[in-house]
């Protein structure tokens, strides 16, 4: 079964971040076309991708129509399939390690140092604990070949 691919569309000039988003979507699609996609995962992003192409160029909510199918596709391909953009896991940890990690070193300084200024010197420690796992579940998803060629923000 064949993915379906986005309809052509113009964008006015006004509209750029319209068609930056509508490129990103474009592109994300086209990279998991290259891609062996089981069936009914393919079903599933082809309705949202079908709902996406039905809609006019000129409808007000049209943005964030492209962002919400943009976000499906992401979610069935990381739950169905474990396939994630480039740093994926990167940008996950960089938040988990500052609040994982850096906070609870933060209160720990803050108390060895008798001073509450410390508690936000984790925070930084913590950002360099997550991006360094993050990282390291990057590499491990490229060897496994379970990364698009394509970062997502």
């Amino acid at each position: 079964m064949e993915l379906e691919s986005l309809k052509a569309r113009n964008f006015s000039k006004e509209t750029t971040s319209r068609s930056k988003e509508y490129a990103l979507l474009n592109k994300l699609i086209q990279e998991l076309q290259n891609r062996g996609l089981p069936p009914e995962v393919v079903i599933n992003m082809n309705e949202e991708i079908v709902k996406l192409n039905l809609l006019a160029n000129d409808q007000p909510k049209l943005l964030s129509h492209i962002k919400s199918a943009k976000n499906i596709l992401l979610k069935i391909i990381k739950e169905d399939l474990e396939i994630v953009p480039k740093n994926y896991y990167r940008n996950l940890w960089l938040a988990l390690g500052m609040s994982a990690f850096g906070l609870p070193l933060g209160v720990v300084f803050s108390s060895l140092l008798d001073n509450t200024s410390f508690i936000a010197i984790g925070l930084p420690i913590g950002m360099g604990i997550g991006i360094a796992l993050g990282t390291q579940m990057d590499k491990k998803a490229i060897s496994e070949n379970r990364q698009l060629d394509l970062e997502i923000n």
